[in-house]
């Protein structure tokens, strides 16, 4: 097998794989959307919210939707992405479009992890709230979107050059 039938196997294996950890998280969230107990997002503090009847359970659910949303898309474009990887469509323009898509997920959720406790604070009488902004993951973040750049460019680059031949 040359290398790059493994690297279309491999793809396929991780795409089923994604798929199967999908369901199993999606499972997970579902149970916990009735037992707010199981599924802690952040500090917790939503949790406790929710539990001492500050905020309502749909509220609760609104401010963790696009959480979900970010996950969903997420999985969506990976597969996706190892799909054109199975079929062995590495430098192309959906390739490149799944890649795009999952650094931008990744920016929304990174700026939505920020804006989130200040939405629960706008929402909620709370008054001790804290602000993460991690720099490491910001920047991861302006690495990926340089990097994204940069494979859109040489792959302009490279559609040019076939154009000539």
């Amino acid at each position: 097998m040359n290398p790059l039938e493994k690297i279309q196997r491999v793809s396929g294996v991780l795409r089923t794989v994604l798929l199967a950890a999908a369901l199993v998280i999606g499972g997970s969230i579902a149970l916990g959307l009735t037992n707010q107990e199981l599924f802690i997002l952040g500090d917790g503090q939503l949790n406790e919210l929710r539990q001492s009847g500050l905020i309502s359970p749909a509220l609760s659910l609104a401010m963790m939707a696009p959480f979900g949303v970010v996950l969903v898309l997420g999985v969506f474009w990976l597969q996706r992405l190892f799909s054109e990887y199975h079929q062995g469509h590495f430098f192309t323009n959906a390739s490149m479009r799944c890649i795009v898509w999952l650094v931008w997920l990744k920016a929304a959720a990174f700026l939505y992890g920020i804006f989130w406790p200040l939405l629960l604070m706008a929402v909620a009488p709370i008054q001790d709230i804290g602000l993460t902004i991690e720099a490491g993951t910001l920047v991861e973040l302006v690495v990926l979107l340089l990097i994204v750049h940069l494979l859109k460019a040489a792959q302009q680059i490279n559609d040019e050059n076939k154009a000539f031949v």
